[in-house]
């Protein structure tokens, strides 16, 4: 990559191995050879989610009820500390850009004491799950392994999120191949402890859901303890100035709590959103239950590499908006968005032709089967607005730019989504359909709403206090 002659002033000096403001965006194959090892992570996790539903599948329809529908529960809590972890992308990738390569291990320090908190907070949370299968209404069985799952599942919440974190350190610095190879790494551990754990292999006890369970704490525990003793070894220990533990400072803590909190809310909501989503799909039965969720299992694993294009460009415009180049931040981030909405839009194609077929390999029940294709039909002609929504909202992210897509999201869901999948699912048959026609028109609109948003250009304005390195 080209390299600016004279790099723009710091209010601190950069250190001599930090690189100059680039003066090009980056080419499609650079975008690329970033983004694929991001999609290669993303699809290794989508992958043992996926191997961890066909898993429990084999053990009926209530825990292919029960399973998926906790820990979709369980993330909503969750997903509030990750959405807060995110933000070291655009944190790490400003101070990276700028040259002050030494502010970003005090930065993560801080970090370390938030996921600390996620333990107390989780096992909190999970305690409010009779209070959402009352309101599903969900068979005692359903409910009672849910609850399984949940109690043992909260227990790897600092794992994850010291993962979560180390993973978006390494890609803000443009370092996409190293987490990749700890998530394949945690995935196939999980994937052979799920074995292992659920049906009692290997002398193994035959746990069943409580082993799949048992199975995610250990390899995620693994996955940050691996990631985090390979940093603290490696060159960028001394190159970041990384360290475990840190007098907290207030302006620091404050700062990602600014940018933070608004991400992890909206991450929060987005959640909470499809729960209540598949609450109201509860309401309906079990086969429709069952039929959403093999759907959302197949589409997580099909849009994350969509996922990965929206990281990506949330860290060139972080790179690019520390070394003061707005201008190349927003061309680079129009290609990356353009390269992965173009993607999302491709994936109808086997959703549309295949869904009976893909729906077969979960279950045999042929109820279950047909709703599933219909289902599928639906999620095939949305795929285009859902990626452009949430490949937006992360690239903005990157910008530090938080607050307003969290309200659109809030906005999209109580306004369109909710009344919409109600209303419709009694107003169409099956029901199943006319519920998932009401989350198409919430993708809709909100996708609207963060083009529009994007093209405004706000985000290329948007400042991170420099008070929070001192």
């Amino acid at each position: 990559m080209a390299r600016s002659a004279t790099p723009p002033a710091h209010d601190t000096a950069p250190d001599a191995s930090a690189p100059a403001a680039p003066l090009r965006p980056p080419r499609t194959g650079e975008i690329l050879r970033f983004a694929i090892p991001l999609m290669m992570g993303l699809m290794t996790t989508a992958l043992n989610t996926l191997v961890d539903t066909l898993f429990i599948g084999r053990l009926g329809t209530a825990p292919l009820a029960a399973v998926p529908l906790a820990a979709m529960a369980y993330v909503v809590g969750w997903i509030l500390l990750v959405g807060v972890m995110r933000t070291a992308i655009a944190l790490c990738a400003r101070a990276y850009g700028a040259g002050r390569w030494r502010d970003i291990g005090p930065l993560l320090a801080h970090y370390h004491l938030l996921a600390l908190l996620g333990l107390p907070l989780l096992l909190l949370y999970v305690q409010a799950w009779p209070l959402a299968s009352a309101l599903a209404g969900l068979d005692p069985l359903v409910d009672d392994l849910a609850r399984t799952y949940l109690r043992i599942r909260a227990w790897d919440v600092v794992f994850s999120l010291l993962l979560m974190l180390y993973s978006a350190f390494y890609q803000a610095v443009g370092n996409s191949r190293f987490p990749m190879m700890v998530s394949v790494a945690v995935v196939v551990l999980n994937i052979a402890l799920d074995y292992a754990l659920i049906f009692g292999h290997w002398g193994f006890p035959a746990l069943g859901v409580a082993g799949s369970a048992t199975a995610t704490v250990i390899a995620q525990g693994f996955g940050a303890a691996f990631i985090m003793a390979a940093s603290f070894v490696r060159p960028e220990r001394e190159r970041f100035a990384l360290r475990l533990l840190i007098r907290p400072r207030p302006a620091m803590l404050g700062e990602i709590l600014r940018i933070g909190l608004p991400q992890g809310i909206g991450d929060c909501m987005e959640i909470a959103t499809w729960v209540g989503f598949m609450l109201i799909v509860g309401r309906l039965g079990e086969a429709p239950l069952a039929a959403s969720n093999i759907g959302i299992q197949v589409t997580h694993l099909l849009f994350l590499p969509g996922f990965a294009f929206g990281i990506a460009a949330a860290s060139y415009i972080g790179r690019f908006l520390g070394a003061r180049r707005p201008d190349i931040a927003q061309r680079t981030a129009r290609r990356v968005l353009a390269m992965g909405i173009g993607y999302m839009g491709l994936l109808g194609v086997p959703l549309w032709f295949f869904g009976e077929s893909i729906a077969r390999g979960f279950t045999a029940d042929p109820t279950v089967i047909y709703q599933a294709g219909l289902m599928f039909k639906v999620m095939a002609v949305y795929q285009i607005f859902d990626g452009a929504g949430f490949i937006t909202r992360t690239a903005l992210g990157g910008a530090g730019d938080t607050r307003v897509p969290m309200l659109a999201l809030v906005l999209c869901a109580l306004g369109i989504m909710f009344p919409a999948a109600w209303g419709l699912s009694r107003a169409v048959e099956p029901p199943l359909v006319g519920a998932w026609l009401g989350a198409f028109a919430y993708m809709a609109v909100f996708a609207a709403l963060m083009l529009l948003r994007f093209r405004s250009g706000r985000w290329t304005a948007m400042r991170i206090s420099s008070d929070a390195r001192h």
